[in-house]
């Protein structure tokens, strides 16, 4: 398997696969596949898994694996402009719902259970929900606008806003919080929640989350309306002047 990542404002994997080879991505994900490659669905962990992962990632309960029967590549990329990122795996470690993009390896994925009460029902509207990825092998991780990193020493603290979280490492502990004081929480600007992380551990961050720029463009959405209603009556009372 060799793996390149085609940069740009919306980057794309480009994986080379021998014959016997197999690469698994998030459904959706296809971009192009060229070669003899053969496409399978495949619910992770069987329907147990699927509606674990479905219920508390919030992700499709089914993912697509792509075998190679003779020499051929698959393209996949992210459903938004961003960053793709490779990391070796080989261990374990928890992503937000939208960050995995497939894996070349032996990788299981299942949804991750929080840490405390409430998370994954609270978010902030960001929708934080998480999944954790386990085993050996090499995985591509996607976030919105670039990345950004942290190692995080014994006991250092980072609050991070629910949207902008992309990985953290198992030994990261984590915990989502109401922001203090209404005023700071309804008019802050930075939403009710926000992660609360204490190392030891790895850390990455994305600059632009998904949900900011659709919550913008549904704020510009409902401006517009009210710009052409404005201009209805405007153009109304006009007619009624002349």
């Amino acid at each position: 398997m060799e793996a390149t990542i085609r940069e740009g404002q919306a980057p794309a994997v480009v994986v080379s696969l021998e014959p016997g080879e197999r690469l698994t991505a998030e459904a959706g994900a296809m971009m192009f596949v060229s070669g003899d490659i053969s496409m399978e669905v495949e619910m992770p962990g069987g329907l147990a898994g699927g509606l674990k992962r479905k219920l508390m990632a919030g992700e499709s309960m089914f993912v697509t694996q792509y075998v190679a029967n003779g020499p051929g590549a698959v393209g996949i990329t992210g459903p938004f402009p961003g960053s793709i990122r490779q990391h070796e795996l080989d261990g374990e470690i928890i992503c937000e719902r939208h960050a995995y993009l497939g894996h070349y390896g032996e990788v299981e994925i299942e949804g991750a259970f929080s840490q405390r009460l409430g998370m994954g029902i609270h978010g902030g509207g960001e929708g934080f929900t998480l999944q954790r990825l386990k085993g050996k092998g090499t995985v591509w991780l996607h976030g919105g606008g670039d990345f950004l990193d942290f190692d995080l020493v014994d006991g250092q603290r980072l609050i991070v806003d629910t949207g902008c979280m992309v990985m953290i490492e198992p030994s990261v502990q984590y915990d989502v919080k109401l922001q203090g004081g209404v005023a700071k929480s309804l008019f802050g600007g930075e939403g009710l929640f926000l992660v609360h992380m204490t190392g030891p551990g790895h850390v990455t961050l994305q600059t632009l989350p998904f949900s900011r720029t659709a919550r913008r463009v549904l704020e510009a959405a409902g401006s517009g309306r009210d710009e052409a209603a404005g201009a209805s009556v405007g153009g109304l009372l006009g007619k009624i002047l002349e």
